[in-house]
């Protein structure tokens, strides 16, 4: 199949911003990614907070420029060219971000702000332009003249439709899904899931779908990657393997912390997943889990573990596996 993005050990450093550090100090964000996602296929991205997941879906949606690396649509370079050059891609690439009550501008109704990214691709007229909105709303589940409204009038889950149209208006190939459903209660989170599931079947949409939430992943996805401490773990292909199949401590840790649907298994999952919180080393030449890691042996802290194929579809990166 086509590889419709990729990242080529992509990096991200940012300057410490303390009172404790020296100018020029920084902080790896994501530290030498290499990912592929293949058209019509959805990677979902998963870690905890802080792991480098929005960083590096938001380079690979061109608005970070990385440290180092790339990362390139349908082959071609995005990372470092310049905004006119950026635009015609533009359309083909969008982002659904998390928070959506800052997406949208609160002096504008629903029908002005998407209008407003059918106007920065394309030259309609006000009629071709008012079918298209009133198309996507339909489309995201929203009656036409939601339009009309401003969007402190919509409930949460309304105004996250309305952020997906805006996002999927220009009909892009890639979308960057950016903990799209976290501010929302588990109803809500199941319909945008569908949503969202829909939407990419019906035009053969490409995600990256970024979240903290294993739940979510099976929904959505075909393909998942763990990251930590601004690299990928472990990745699995969810058609070719089951998510119990995960081989890395990591990955390990975050499923026990799934809460257990037989009440009884619960305190046992919870002390399993106890462990220790140390520090993330900076050295480049151990594993960044092992002070965490409850499998460490001296060689994880000597030398960092590459991601390697174990299985078809399944990379690790871990010593022990």
């Amino acid at each position: 199949m086509e590889i419709l993005v990729e990242t080529l050990n992509i990096r991200k450093c940012y300057e410490k911003q303390n009172l404790f550090t020296k100018k020029g100090d920084q902080v790896s964000a994501v530290n030498g990614v290499s990912l592929k996602i293949q058209k019509g296929r959805s990677l979902g991205l998963v870690g905890e907070s802080g792991s480098g997941k929005s960083t590096l879906g938001r380079m690979m949606a061109g608005l970070e420029t990385p440290t180092e690396g790339q990362a390139l649509f349908r082959g071609r370079s995005i990372s470092n060219i310049s905004l006119r050059k950026m635009r015609p891609l533009r359309r083909n690439i969008q982002m659904v971000f998390q928070n959506s009550s800052s997406v949208f501008d609160a002096s504008y109704t629903v029908g002005e702000s998407i209008a407003e990214v059918i106007k920065n691709s394309e030259t309609v007229s006000k009629k071709e332009c008012s079918g298209k909105i009133e198309t996507i709303l339909e489309q995201v589940g929203l009656d036409a003249l939601y339009a009309q409204r401003n969007p402190k009038e919509l409930s949460g889950g309304q105004r996250q439709r309305a952020n997906i149209a805006r996002a999927l208006v220009l009909h892009p190939e890639f979308v960057v899904c950016d903990e799209p459903v976290s501010s929302l209660d588990y109803s809500l989170r199941k319909q945008i899931l569908t949503l969202l599931n829909d939407l990419r079947n019906k035009f053969g949409l490409t995600y990256l779908f970024i979240t903290h939430d294993l739940n979510c992943v099976p929904y959505v996805c075909d393909i998942m990657a763990i990251m930590y401490a601004g690299k990928i773990m472990e990745q699995i292909d969810l058609k070719d393997n089951s998510m119990q199949n995960v081989l890395h401590p990591y990955t390990s840790l975050l499923l026990s912390c799934i809460p257990a649907k037989v009440p009884a298994e619960r305190k046992k999952r919870a002390v399993e997943s106890i462990v220790d919180t140390t520090v993330i080393p900076d050295s480049k030449h151990c594993c960044r889990f092992f002070p965490r890691c409850p499998c460490c042996t001296e060689r994880c802290i000597n030398e960092e573990p590459l991601l390697k194929e174990v299985a078809s579809g399944h990379f690790v990166a871990c010593h022990i596996v």
